[in-house]
């Protein structure tokens, strides 16, 4: 198919969709119950100390302030999302400190927390409303299949650190966790649109409604075409994809909430994919080509609440994807089912309460994957079961000061038996404005599909080897240890910082078994350790700035024989964000970034420099314009790794947006 054809049928893809959203809501019925919804205010508007009481859930399960969170925590809010240079969310994650975030290309991304960076960086577990986006096929996240209206989320809560008792599995570098917001909060109408140089065309519309007095409920849609990067022969990594969804939340009564969530999306993501046959007169061969996308899922949460600390949930979803490139193909679905309990307990002989966190869940992954393709597996489908119990009690030793958090969770699955993930936490907080915590964490990383059950070609240099599985490997084990200071030295000026030492057993390696062969095996034990410093100096009530910087260092020892991937992480990042409000309805936000050198890959040192300036009309209207990556015409970030895909340099581009809530 012709470029040309291509784009026209992204076009009416995109054409489609928005037909369809408007079919849904624009009826007689609905046309005149629309509310307007105001922008949420300015966070110039909030002080310091508001911000450090913004409530979190996803450290213990539970609401809990960032101030009283014994964890290295960062939240992206909602007011961050709106004054950021981001298009997508893997470009949102670059302003949480210890966060290694990459362009790969167009549509791919290496996203990770203290360490293993890589496409599939598969110590991070990601979610969406509590739905987990991870995939066991390569250990990681498709993030180019992660998409959905920016301005419907509500917050990105990032744990850097090991979150294994609370979250399972693959928690073990760290986790994040999207959050949208309640379908009563998006009421009215949402129009997004924009363009320009790299974000060639993107439209977002919403609509949110109610029914009766307590069911709540809003539409999207959303589609976007993105252009290639650089590389000298041609890069053909566009982007374009479309996705359509609702969430609905019925609040029953005072004490009983439903929550409904929907969405699908498809599409296509570009390559240049390389294909390796050493038989052949040419055994290297290079070819463009769409990987084709489809995916969508429903989730659906019940939630009983008896008490202030008293809650139960139920939560349940389903999940369909679906891709087929050159290199492998797959079709997964995924149920799951996770129940918790929450309650406080009264101990004879102790004065203070603790606060009780309990539950248990099941996945069931099923996959269905292509033969005969240059990455295959044997057997070519398989079920993979996760099953696990937890509990967890915040026990307050001295109140208000000093408290201790303590849990455990049985985990047991297809490829790993038996294991038990246990967290020590304590949280000293001398007065109001710091906090003192330390913790001690066990959490694994599961074998993944490829790893257990795959085998691949590979180029080394001249040679070609074939890449094979290993049935016997073992679960990645981590001990992580952190320890974190918080403190607000005034009312405009607050600072956050937390180091760590992370020591890793059972980590991936290779060994060569035969010539030109190389099996997979779990011998490389791995240290990584570093620190981060988080700040934010409101420096007049216009003037914002929020510096960050990032060190890190990591120590691989395997057997002799044997190799393992290194200086593909950064050891020093320093990113300063800055927001200034140049008038009442004019602002200029700034985002300058420093990134260390990739030895491992051959990607020297960059800075680079977002810009946006956006003016507001009138209320519930705002047009911006943004530039990304300002500081060079283009320059590399990483580098392809498991899927041979050519590599590319990212562009500086220049859009135009505008935004109007209705």
């Amino acid at each position: 198919m012709s470029v040309i054809s291509t784009q026209q049928a992204a076009r009416t893809r995109l054409t489609q969709l928005c037909m369809l959203f408007f079919l849904l809501h624009c009826s007689p019925d609905n046309a005149f119950t629309a509310q307007n919804t105001p922008l949420k205010q300015d966070i110039s508007d909030s002080s310091l100390a508001e911000l450090m009481n913004t409530k979190i859930s996803t450290v213990a399960r539970k609401p809990q302030t960032l101030s009283d969170t014994p964890a290295a925590v960062f939240v992206i809010s909602q007011e961050d999302i709106r004054r950021s240079s981001a298009n997508s969310i893997p470009e949102l994650l670059r302003m949480a400190p210890g966060l290694s975030v990459a362009r790969i290309d167009a549509n791919k991304w290496s996203v990770t927390s203290r360490g293993d960076s890589g496409r599939f960086a598969d110590d991070l577990l990601v979610m969406l409303d509590g739905r987990t986006v991870y995939s066991p096929l390569f250990a990681g996240t498709f993030w180019e299949t992660l998409d959905l209206p920016l301005e419907d989320i509500d917050r990105i809560e990032i744990i850097r650190g090991p979150g294994g008792t609370i979250w399972g599995a693959n928690a073990a570098n760290g986790a994040i966790h999207i959050i949208t917001k309640h379908a009563r909060t998006t009421q009215g109408n949402l129009v997004t649109s924009g363009g320009g140089s790299e974000e060639r065309g993107f439209a977002t519309l919403r609509h949110g409604g109610k029914i009766g007095e307590n069911f709540y409920y809003r539409l999207f849609t959303k589609g976007f075409t993105r252009d290639n990067s650089f590389n000298p022969n041609g890069a053909n990594d566009s982007w374009r994809m479309g996705t359509v969804g609702f969430r609905a939340d019925w609040d029953i009564n005072d004490n009983n909430a439903i929550f409904f969530r929907g969405q699908y999306y498809g599409g296509k993501a570009g390559q240049n994919t390389m294909l390796f046959n050493p038989e052949a007169p040419e055994p290297i061969t290079t070819r463009a080509e769409d990987a084709n996308l489809a995916g969508g899922h429903a989730v659906v949460r019940w939630r009983r609440t008896t008490g202030e600390r008293a809650s139960t949930e139920l939560q349940i979803y389903y999940d369909r994807t679906h891709r087929d490139e050159l290199s492998f193909r797959e079709t997964r679905q995924t149920v799951d089912v996770d129940f918790q309990h929450r309650f406080p307990l009264k101990i004879p002989f102790i004065p203070l309460q603790q606060d009780i966190v309990w539950g248990g869940g099941y996945r069931w992954s099923i996959d269905h994957l292509g033969v005969g393709l240059p990455i295959s597996f044997d057997p070519a489908r398989r079920n993979l079961q996760t099953g696990n119990v937890f509990i967890q009690t915040d026990m307050p030793l001295v109140e208000d000061r000093l408290k201790l958090t303590t849990g455990i969770k049985f985990l047991d699955n297809t490829y790993s038996h038996g294991n038990f993930l246990p967290n020590f936490r304590l949280l000293w907080t001398p007065d109001s404005k710091q906090s003192i915590w330390a913790s001690a964490t066990r959490s694994i990383r599961l074998p993944s599909r490829f790893e257990r059950d795959g085998n691949q070609l590979i180029r080394d240099g001249a040679e070609f080897i074939r890449l094979i599985s290993n049935p016997h490997l073992l679960a990645e084990t981590l001990w992580g240890y952190e320890a974190g200071y918080r403190r607000q030295f005034t009312k405009d000026w607050s600072i956050d910082i937390a180091g760590f030492f992370n020591d890793y057993s059972h980590a991936d390696s290779e060994r060569e078994i035969a010539p030109a062969t190389i099996q997979l095996t779990d011998q490389r034990h791995t240290h990584i350790f570093g620190f981060e410093i988080y700040s934010q100096w409101n420096a007049f009530d216009r003037l914002r700035f929020m510096p960050s910087y990032s060190h890190l260092q990591v120590r691989n020892r395997v057997p002799l024989g044997q190799e393992a991937e290194s200086g593909e992480d950064p050891k020093h990042q320093f990113t300063l964000r800055t927001q200034l409000d140049v008038a009442k309805n004019i602002e200029l936000d700034a985002f300058f970034r420093h990134i260390n050198k990739l030895p491992g890959l051959g990607v020297a040192s960059y800075q680079t420099l977002d810009l946006r300036l956006a003016w507001k009309p009138k209320p519930g209207m705002e047009v911006s314009v943004i530039g990304q990556n300002l500081l060079q015409s283009h320059h590399p970030e990483f580098a392809p790794e498991v899927i041979p895909t050519m590599p590319v340099q990212i562009q500086r581009g220049v859009f135009g947006r505008f935004t109007w809530r209705f």
